[in-house]
């Protein structure tokens, strides 16, 4: 093979590499739990609040760490939701133990919030104060709870 043709083929095999990372989704490129800490993993992830856009007002991020047992809470707010005071995640442990996060002075996430629940379920609470992008109304307050999840 000449260099010319090499070069040409080292080339195109670098502009297919970078084109199908670029094809990847962010979520799938983003599979540790980044805030929670080394060695977490993301479980989970649960739409907060009523609006008809695909996230809600906010998404809890659920993520779990097999080394340790315990798992971790991030809830981040939608980009269209503006917060106006401030917002909320709490987790807990089917055997009561608990962690909660939350201030007015938050405007982009609460959290992480951890609690250990080996071989236990876990559930999730969020709350975010505010409005939606053009929205003419009196800001609102959307919360959710998930229910037990991740038993086991």
């Amino acid at each position: 093979m000449n260099r010319i043709s090499r070069r040409a083929l080292a080339i195109t095999t670098g502009v297919v590499a970078v084109s199908s990372l670029a094809a990847v989704p962010a979520q799938a490129q983003t599979i540790s739990g980044g805030s929670c800490g080394a060695g977490y993993y993301q479980q989970d992830a649960y739409p907060l609040g009523d609006h008809t856009g695909a996230t809600g007002a906010g998404v809890i991020f659920l993520y779990y760490n097999k080394a340790t047992g315990k798992n971790c809470a991030i809830l981040r707010r939608d980009s269209q939701f503006n917060i106006t005071d401030g917002m909320s995640v709490s987790i807990t442990a089917s055997d009561g133990k608990s962690d909660v996060d939350g201030q007015r002075a938050y405007t982009q996430y609460a959290g992480p919030v951890y609690v250990n629940a080996r071989g236990k379920c876990v559930k999730l609470w969020g709350e975010v104060r505010g409005f939606w992008n053009g929205s003419t109304g009196w800001p609102g307050t959307h919360k959710d709870t998930t229910g037990w999840v991740h038993c086991g």
